[in-house]
């Protein structure tokens, strides 16, 4: 697939991941045990709902696969209105793989082996990774922040794409580490990827000639040669 169809469908891409992370989180999570639950209990909860834990994993994994190649044509787009060589680009692109890396880390390695302990009746380790596992929201936060943060940055200082979507950019990004409220950022923010997907697929759309990348690269070039 060519740069430029690629960038027209960022929009369904983003739309996807926001599709797949919350059936993963959502119906799919289920009513979790507390995290105080008992050792006995979550090695119940998670032996009647083995199929559905193990789904929940493969989705979310799908998710978090598309996200890294939505953040890759994400970092395209902004690199062709940046200078060359500019940081923000690849801040972005390090903030979209922290965020998911950081969810496979904690999320997906913990309810893996919390599966795996309660299939064996390892009451003591299941209790332990459930507690972890109710309380490792730190990368989902931090992750997110960063990747709207640097986003917005990177919108306002050269892109072409309109302002107010880096400002809304900004404005998510600074509630997702609003302390009590940083989970409605991160709500926020997954539904910011579509929007900045299909944003960007229109602006791709509507050009004569190329993507935004491609145009600013001719750009580049024919400044090389002046200079």
């Amino acid at each position: 697939m060519s740069d430029r169809r690629m960038t027209r469908w960022m929009g369904p891409l983003g739309l996807a991941i926001l599709i797949l992370l919350f059936v993963g989180f959502g119906p799919l999570s289920g009513k979790n045990p507390g995290e105080n639950a008992s050792g006995t209990s979550v090695v119940s909860y998670y032996n009647t709902h083995q199929g559905q834990g193990w789904a929940q994993l493969y989705v979310i994994a799908l998710g978090l696969a598309l996200l890294v190649l939505f953040v890759s044509q994400l970092r395209r787009v902004l690199r062709g209105a940046e200078d060359k060589g500019g940081p923000l680009p690849s801040v972005v692109y390090a903030a979209g793989i922290l965020f998911a890396g950081g969810l496979i880390a904690s999320g997906g390695v913990d309810h893996m082996a919390l599966l795996l302990a309660a299939h064996n009746h390892q009451a003591a380790i299941a209790q332990n990774l459930n507690f972890v596992s109710a309380n490792n929201e730190l990368p989902l936060i931090f992750g997110m922040a960063l990747l709207t943060l640097a986003t917005g940055v990177a919108i306002l200082t050269r892109s072409a794409l309109p302002k107010w979507l880096g400002w809304v950019s900004i404005v998510i990004g600074v509630v997702c580490v609003a302390g009590p409220i940083g989970f409605f950022g991160v709500l926020a923010g997954g539904v910011w990827l579509p929007v900045l997907g299909f944003v960007i697929g229109a602006r791709a759309k509507s050009a004569p000639q190329g993507s935004i990348n491609e145009i600013s690269e001719v750009v580049v070039v024919i400044d090389e040669v002046i200079t």
